[in-house]
């Protein structure tokens, strides 16, 4: 038997059209999780997700329950064809996916929360704006060490470890651009601001972490069926107030993904299996693990693949 672990893309996935192969396939395991994130969110999910424009749909307001619902509506039918975690995890937004997944959160009370934190961290970028830039080539050491020299300019952290040697920094905007500047004059082989008008997992996220706290003790929380890797520690959580303070912690620490994805292989994770649109989450993995087996499945037409090329993992 295989050992798999599903992993929930974030906010950056997102693309138009997602979701229409299995709404034509096998509507119902979608259908539903749409209504729930209309009526949450009060955005109209189906039709941004179907007919975009990206414009529309990249608003953290509207991605954020729109990847949660496709993802969910995934999971489903991956289980309808046997295929079961072992071992969950998500990248920020994906998080909050993966602790649904694992039983550890209703979809009811999952949907209500991501909804409200992309309302919450959509009006922080108006109301504290901040900046977002992804390094390439730099180790996390060396990226650390620059952003307190950097943060003479301005507050600005590490934001999103997602490889060795792909991370995302974040804070205020004049902290950013003096790390950008001093990244570039390291070697860093390509520095990029990211289209954002928040600083995203950074201390300027503090007030959202305190709303979400707030939010999550008014749900009911159940230890996860299967481990969840958790972005904020990087590390394994089997407990459903655990789960929960973590996922409070990420809004505003950074994500720890290379920790995440070292902690799963060493549990013994054999096969990664990405739920959602795009291939970002398996790329990353290859970087940080390499030769490891990854396969990404955004329709019903690749979880047929997947179950072909990996008799294994299917229960």
């Amino acid at each position: 038997m295989t050992i798999v672990a599903f992993l929930y893309p974030g906010q950056g996935s997102q693309k138009v059209g997602m979701g229409a192969e299995l709404l034509a396939a096998e509507s119902d395991l979608l259908d539903g999780y749409l209504a729930q994130a209309e009526a949450a969110s009060g955005q109209p999910i189906r039709r941004i997700c179907l007919e975009g424009p990206i414009e529309a749909l990249t608003r953290t307001e509207v991605a954020q329950p729109a990847l949660f619902a496709v993802s969910l509506a995934l999971t489903d039918a991956a289980r309808a064809r046997g295929i079961d975690p072992d071992f969950v995890a998500g990248h920020s937004l994906g998080e909050y996916t993966a602790a649904c997944a694992a039983g550890s959160l209703s979809v009811a009370d999952g949907i209500e929360l991501v909804s409200l934190r992309g309302q919450l961290m959509a009006r922080i970028g108006d109301e504290s704006p901040g900046a977002m830039a992804a390094v390439i080539g730099l180790s996390a050491g060396d990226l650390e060490r620059l952003c307190e020299d950097a943060s003479g300019a301005g507050s600005v952290a590490l934001a999103n470890i997602n490889s060795p040697t792909q991370i995302v920094v974040s804070g205020e905007e004049t902290g950013v651009v003096r790390l950008m500047e001093l990244a570039e004059g390291a070697g860093a082989s390509r520095v990029v601001r990211l289209q954002v008008a928040a600083a995203f997992h950074s201390e300027l996220m503090q007030p959202v972490r305190e709303q979400m706290a707030a939010a999550a003790r008014e749900v009911a929380w159940s230890d996860p069926r299967v481990p969840v890797a958790v972005n904020a520690r990087g590390e394994l959580v089997r407990d459903g107030e655990a789960l929960r303070t973590a996922l409070v912690e990420q809004i505003a620490s950074p994500v720890r993904w290379v920790e995440c994805v070292e902690a799963l292989a060493g549990a013994g994770v054999e096969t990664f299996l990405e739920l959602g649109p795009g291939r970002v989450l398996g790329g990353l993995v290859r970087q940080i693990q390499a030769g490891a087996d990854v396969f990404s499945a955004d329709s019903p037409g690749r979880l047929e693949e997947f179950a072909e090329a990996h008799p294994a993992a299917v229960r």
